[in-house]
C-alpha cells in the first residue's frame, strides 16, 4: 500500500515538472495584469468620489453662504437685485447637484456591473446621493424662504406705504387745523383803527352829527376800507402826527394814555390792549 501512495506521488511530481518555465510565466503574467485592471479601477473610482465628495461639500457651503446672504436679506429690508442673485446662484448649484447624482447613478452602475463586490465603494456612493438628496431639500427649503420672503418684503412695503399715506393725510390735516387755530387767533386778536379829520370821518361816515343832535360814531353804513387792520397784542402806541387829538370810539380809562412828543404832536400808548379793545374792536381818532 505505501508502495503504491509513494508511486502516486512520484507520478504527480513528475507531472508538475511536465509544465515549462514559459507557461509558468504565462499565468503569472496574466494573473498581475488581472490584479493591475481590478487596482486601476479602484483607483478610478476612488478618484471620482474624492472629486465628487470634494464637489459635494464645497455646494454645502454654497448653500449655506446663499441663506445665510437671505438671512442678511430678510434682516436688511426689500433688495430685488440681492433677491435675484440669491435665485440664480441657488439655480447654478442645485443644477450642478443634479449632475453629480447622476454621475454616481452611472458609477453605480459600473460597479454593478463589473461584479466587483466592494462594499465601501457602495457605501460611499450611497452615501453621497443621500448628501445630495439633502442639499436639493436645502435648495428647495431655501427658495420657499426667498419667496415667502419677497412676498413678506412686498406686504411690509405695502404696509410702509399705505403708514407713510396716512401719516401725511394726518400731517397735513394736523396743519390744516393748526392754521386754522393761528388764523381764528389772529382773527380774535384783530383790530382797526382810523385817523382824520372830522370833515373826514364823516365823509367816510365813521362818524355822523344832524342838527342839534348828539355825534354817532359806526352809526350805519361806512366805509370799513378806512380803517387800518392791526394784531391788538403787538399794536400798542398809535402816532397821531398832530397836536389835536380825539378819540370817538368808547376806550376804559386807564387802559392808555395821551403822550405829548417834544414837537408838541401827540401819541396814544395803549397800557392794557386786552382792557382797551374790550369795548370795541374799532378806534377812531379824530386829527386837527
Amino acid at each position: 500500500m505505501k508502495k503504491i501512495f509513494l508511486t502516486f506521488g512520484i507520478a504527480a511530481m513528475m507531472f508538475a515538472s511536465c509544465s515549462t518555465p514559459a507557461e509558468n510565466d504565462n499565468a503569472d503574467s496574466l494573473r498581475i495584469a488581472n490584479l493591475s485592471d481590478e487596482l486601476q479601477r479602484a483607483t478610478d473610482y476612488k478618484d471620482s468620489l474624492l472629486l465628487l465628495m470634494d464637489d459635494i461639500y464645497q455646494g454645502m457651503d454654497q448653500i449655506n453662504q446663499q441663506e445665510g446672504l437671505l438671512n442678511n436679506l430678510s434682516a436688511s429690508g426689500d433688495n430685488a437685485n440681492r433677491r435675484e442673485e440669491i435665485r440664480q446662484n441657488l439655480e447654478v448649484i442645485r443644477q450642478k447637484l443634479r449632475t453629480n447624482r447622476e454621475l454616481l447613478v452611472q458609477m453605480e452602475k459600473k460597479l454593478a456591473a463589473s461584479n466587483d463586490k466592494n462594499g465601501l465603494l457602495a457605501k460611499t456612493i450611497e452615501n453621497l446621493k443621500s448628501q445630495i438628496a439633502s442639499q436639493e431639500t436645502h435648495i428647495a427649503q431655501l427658495n420657499t424662504e426667498l419667496q415667502s420672503a419677497r412676498t413678506q418684503i412686498a406686504q411690509l412695503n405695502e404696509e410702509v406705504a399705505e403708514t407713510k399715506e396716512q401719516m401725511e393725510i394726518e400731517t397735513a390735516e394736523k396743519e390744516k387745523a393748526q392754521q386754522e387755530v393761528v388764523e381764528t387767533t389772529n382773527q380774535l386778536n384783530r383790530v382797526y383803527y382810523a385817523i382824520g379829520t372830522n370833515k373826514e370821518l364823516k365823509n367816510k361816515g365813521l362818524i355822523s352829527k344832524k342838527f342839534l343832535s348828539k355825534t354817532k360814531v359806526l352809526d350805519g353804513e361806512f366805509d370799513a376800507t378806512y380803517f387800518t387792520p392791526v394784531d391788538k397784542r403787538n399794536f400798542i402806541e398809535v402816532p397821531c402826527n398832530n397836536k389835536s387829538v380825539k378819540l370817538w370810539t368808547n376806550h376804559p380809562d386807564g387802559s392808555y394814555e395821551i403822550i405829548e412828543n417834544g414837537n408838541k404832536t401827540k401819541t396814544i400808548k395803549i397800557l392794557d390792549p386786552e382792557k382797551f379793545w374790550s369795548v370795541s374792536n374799532h378806534l377812531i381818532i379824530q386829527i386837527g
